[in-house]
């Protein structure tokens, strides 16, 4: 006598090898197993309506990395690459410099174009180094703010100090507005003039020809409130929620 199927998937096996091995004889399904589809989807619901409880580890028994520690670890790794693509940086520029000042010889005029060439893309790796350094400093919780008292018109000098010539070589007229009478900042000075240059330098390239980006500040009691203004082409919708993210 042989046992019958325990299990709700042992029996659609074998109604399902009954069903085959009638089709292989040539049998009529319908007439010689009449009820066998109709029992197949039974025992399948059966299953659908049990399923098999299959043991997993659980979450907390898993070793998950904690995610601070992982973004510190990365600043940390990307800190110490920017640090040894500084170094032949510094040696590029350094002999750049070296080169545009004549200590090495006379140079023609096609040789201080391309001397200069080299100057300006060394500096701007070299501030593609920061942003990257900076960024991964951000996101690991390691970047080191150090705030003091200042006046905001010392930053907006500094800013215009390093904005005028991206300005002028762009032909972009540069505004900087900033009224008496502004409250002290306790802030870090050199951040902010760095997230503003970022600001300006942005405006002051997607402004068009002739455009004008203009930086000023207004105070409310205690609060100051910085404005970087252009007539450039904008922003659409779907751009502006992307504010905020990262290599947006």
């Amino acid at each position: 006598m042989t046992d019958s199927p325990s299990t709700p998937l042992d029996q659609a096996k074998a109604l399902l090898d009954e069903l085959i091995e009638a089709a292989r004889t040539g049998a009529i399904i319908p007439v010689r197993l009449p009820g066998q589809l109709e029992a197949i989807q039974t025992a399948l619901n059966q299953i659908s309506s049990n399923p098999v409880s299959i043991e997993t580890p659980s979450a907390a028994a898993e070793e998950i990395p904690d995610h601070a520690e992982l973004l510190k670890e990365q600043a940390y790794f990307v800190s110490h690459a920017v640090h040894e693509l500084r170094t032949p940086m510094t040696s590029i520029r350094g002999y750049a410099d070296m080169l545009a000042s004549g200590a090495m010889g006379a140079v023609n005029d096609m040789q201080k174009q391309f001397i200069e060439t080299i100057r300006a893309n060394s500096k701007r790796m070299e501030s593609l180094l920061t942003d990257v350094s900076d960024t991964a400093k951000i996101r690991g919780g390691t970047l080191r703010v150090q705030p003091k008292m200042d006046m905001f018109k010392n930053i907006a000098m500094n800013v215009e100090k390093q904005m005028r010539p991206v300005a002028e070589s762009l032909n972009r007229s540069l505004v900087i507005d900033i009224p008496q009478g502004l409250p002290i900042l306790n802030v870090d000075g050199e951040l902010l003039v760095k997230a503003l240059c970022k600001l300006v330098e942005n405006g002051l390239r997607y402004s068009g020809e002739n455009g004008e980006v203009r930086l000023s500040a207004s105070a409310e009691g205690n609060q100051l409130t910085i404005t970087v203004q252009d007539n450039g082409i904008g922003m659409t919708p779907a751009e502006i929620s992307q504010l905020g993210t990262i290599y947006f």
